[in-house]
């Protein structure tokens, strides 16, 4: 430890040994930051100090008042609060800040892709208010779990589009549409028909058998929306003839269980 320094070193009436005796204990003061256990007695602005006692490495601030700590040796990391408790964006690189997706970084809160959610949300624009509505889960997606299903036999002997089914949701997104139709009487040009509607708008393509036994369709259609009425419309190709619709069925990818409800089966 060394803190001695004597600013008039030199004077015309010092002998040799006492001037570089000066010297000698300026220069450990200088190699050692002027440490010792408490600060020195004649500190200017600029002036190193390292305080032994707290094993931390302090400036002299320019109005030369106080001394400024900078580097905590006990933990072996800067003095965070000289930086008054925060890190400015001015610190971070700027590949750090909102990185594209999938990439490590720092991420501000927004809606951005790239951006972190306030609070816990996972959709974007979704208020976060501490429930758990259907309206903050994810839309559905096509899957293979039932969501729900009518499958009672139904039938139309016309060739007018009549509705034989409606499964009324309670979310959106893309759903798998199921369903088996069959003529009871082939031949000759008959064939039964059916349709997926988004209410009253025709979506699904238009569906033939010409079989008496049941062929089973499958279509994924998105757009769904809370409400909407999944339905099937179903007819004959030749009046007289007999067209049956069975087991309509919803399915998708389970974020949670969701339920629908049968109107009409």
């Amino acid at each position: 430890m060394a803190q001695d320094y004597v600013d008039n070193v030199y004077d015309s009436t010092f002998e040799v040994q006492t001037t570089m005796a000066n010297v000698e204990k300026n220069f450990a003061a200088l190699k050692s930051s002027f440490s010792g256990a408490g600060a020195p007695s004649n500190p200017i602005a600029g002036m190193w100090w390292f305080d032994t006692t707290a094993n931390i490495l302090k400036l002299r601030n320019e109005a030369n008042n106080a001394w400024q700590s900078v580097w905590d040796f006990a933990n072996n990391k800067p003095v965070i609060a000289n930086l008054s408790n925060e890190i400015t964006g001015a610190m971070c690189a700027a590949a750090l800040k909102d990185p594209v997706a999938g990439t490590a970084g720092l991420r501000t809160l927004g809606t951005g892709a790239a951006q972190a959610l306030p609070g816990n949300d996972s959709r974007i624009g979704i208020p976060n208010d501490g429930s758990v509505t259907l309206s903050k889960i994810a839309d559905f997606e096509a899957g293979n779990t039932s969501l729900a299903a009518a499958n009672t036999d139904r039938t139309n002997n016309g060739t007018g589009h009549a509705l034989v089914k409606a499964i009324t949701i309670n979310h959106g997104g893309t759903l798998r549409i199921k369903f088996s139709i069959a003529c009871l009487y082939p031949g000759g040009g008959r064939a039964a028909n059916a349709q997926i509607y988004r209410g009253a708008t025709p979506i699904g393509t238009v569906r033939r058998n010409t079989l008496s036994s049941y062929v089973e369709y499958s279509e994924d259609i998105s757009g769904w929306t809370s409400s909407d009425s999944v339905r099937l419309y179903l007819w004959s190709s030749i009046s007289g003839d007999q067209s049956h619709a069975k087991n309509f069925r919803l399915y998708y990818t389970p974020v949670v269980e969701i339920t629908a409800v049968v109107t009409t089966d």
